[in-house]
C-alpha cells in the first residue's frame, strides 16, 4: 500500500526530489563560480563566499520539507506541528545566516578597495555591529512568528535585563570596554602598547568584545579584560611620529679649540644620514665645563620608529660621534682624580 501511494501521479516526484536537489545544488554551485571569476572582480569572490554555503544548502532544505510533508501525510498525521515549527525556525535562520556571513565579509571587502587603517578598523567594528542588530532581530522576528507576545517579552526583558545586569555586571563592563576601544581606537590589533599604571607591554593580537590579547617581550600571551583600559593611562609607543636620541659625551679641555669643527661635522653628517628626521629640531651643541672634560650633547630624530631599527639606526650615530671627533684631532675625555701625596 505505501509503495502504491508512493508510485500514484504527483507523488511520483518524491523518487526525484534528491535528483533535482542535486541539479540545483550543483547549477547554483557553477553560476557562483562562474560569476566570482567573470571580470576578475575580488569584491565578487568575497560576496561568492558569503552565498555559496547557504545557496547550496537552500535546495536540500526544500527537498527535506516537501519528502517531510509526503510522509506525514501518509504515516502521522500529528507530526505537522513540529514539521510547521521548523519551518518557520528554518525561514528565519537560513537568511540570518546569509546575512551573518554577508557581514563577516565586510573587513575583507574593505581590504579590497584599499581603505586606510582607519577605515578598515570601522569595517570590522560594523562587521561586529551587525552581527549583534541581526542576531536580536531574528530572535525578535522568530519569537513573533511562533506566536509569542513582542510586548510581553519586552517588558520580561527589561525586568531580566536588570536582574541579568546585576549579575553579570563585570562581563557588561567589559563588553563596553571593547566597544569604547573599538570607537575610540586607542589602539589597534599590532600596536605596541603600554601603560604605566600597570604591568601591561606589548604588541596588542586580538582586540574581542571580553578579553584584548596582548603578547609581551617574553612571548608570554596577556589576556586584559576591556574594563582595565577605561582606567588607566595608556601609551601607544607605534604612533610615535619618530624616536628621539639625546648623547652626552666628553671632549679633553686641550681640544677646546677643536669644539667647532666636530659639532659642524656632527650636524653635517646628521643631514647626510637618510633615517634621521631633520625636519624636527636637532643639535650638536657644547653645553658646560665639566670636571675633567668639556661636555657636549646631540639630539636627533629617528625615522624607524621599531625598536630593532632603532638601535641600529642610535648604533651609527654614535660611531658618527666618534668619528667625528678623530678627524678634528681631538679624543674623548676620561675622568680625572687628582691624588695629592702629603710628606
Amino acid at each position: 500500500m505505501f509503495w502504491e501511494d508512493l508510485l500514484k501521479g504527483d507523488n511520483i516526484f518524491l523518487l526525484t526530489a534528491p535528483v533535482a536537489a542535486t541539479l540545483a545544488s550543483w547549477i547554483s554551485r557553477f553560476w557562483l563560480s562562474r560569476w566570482a571569476q567573470s571580470e576578475n572582480q575580488p569584491v565578487r569572490a568575497c560576496l561568492a563566499t558569503a552565498f555559496r554555503p547557504p545557496l547550496l544548502l537552500l535546495p536540500w532544505v526544500f527537498c527535506f520539507f516537501y519528502l517531510a510533508h509526503w510522509f506525514i501525510d501518509h504515516i502521522e498525521e500529528e507530526g505537522h506541528d513540529w514539521l510547521a515549527v521548523s519551518e518557520t525556525i528554518s525561514s528565519v535562520l537560513l537568511p540570518l545566516w546569509l546575512l551573518l556571513r554577508l557581514s563577516h565579509q565586510l573587513p575583507n571587502i574593505a581590504v579590497i578597495s584599499g581603505v586606510k587603517d582607519n577605515d578598515l578598523d570601522l569595517a570590522r567594528t560594523l562587521s561586529r555591529f551587525f552581527h549583534i542588530v541581526l542576531i536580536v532581530l531574528a530572535l525578535l522576528i522568530l519569537a513573533q512568528k511562533l506566536g509569542y507576545s513582542l510586548s510581553a517579552l519586552l517588558t520580561f526583558g527589561g525586568v531580566g535585563g536588570l536582574i541579568v545586569g546585576m549579575a553579570a555586571r563585570e562581563w557588561l563592563a567589559n563588553f563596553f570596554g571593547g566597544l569604547m576601544l573599538i570607537l575610540d581606537k586607542p589602539f589597534k590589533e599590532g600596536d605596541w602598547i603600554r601603560s604605566p599604571d600597570r604591568q601591561i607591554e606589548g604588541h596588542v593580537e586580538h582586540i574581542g568584545w571580553r578579553l584584548t590579547q596582548i603578547r609581551n617581550f617574553d612571548r608570554r600571551p596577556v589576556f586584559v579584560p576591556n574594563s582595565v583600559f577605561t582606567s588607566i593611562v595608556l601609551e601607544n609607543p607605534s604612533r610615535m611620529r619618530n624616536r628621539r636620541i639625546i648623547e652626552n659625551f666628553g671632549v679633553r679641555y686641550e681640544d677646546l679649540d677643536k669644539i667647532p669643527a666636530i659639532m659642524a661635522q656632527i650636524t653635517a653628517g646628521f643631514l647626510q644620514h637618510p633615517e634621521l628626521d631633520c625636519s624636527e629640531p636637532h643639535y650638536a651643541r657644547f653645553l658646560k665645563y665639566g670636571d675633567s672634560s668639556l661636555e657636549c650633547q646631540i639630539r636627533v630624530h629617528v625615522i624607524p620608529k621599531g625598536r630593532v631599527d632603532f638601535v641600529r639606526v642610535q648604533e651609527s650615530v654614535m660611531l658618527l660621534i666618534a668619528s667625528a671627533v678623530q678627524q678634528a684631532g681631538a679624543e674623548f675625555a676620561y675622568p680625572v682624580m687628582k691624588v695629592i701625596k702629603m710628606t
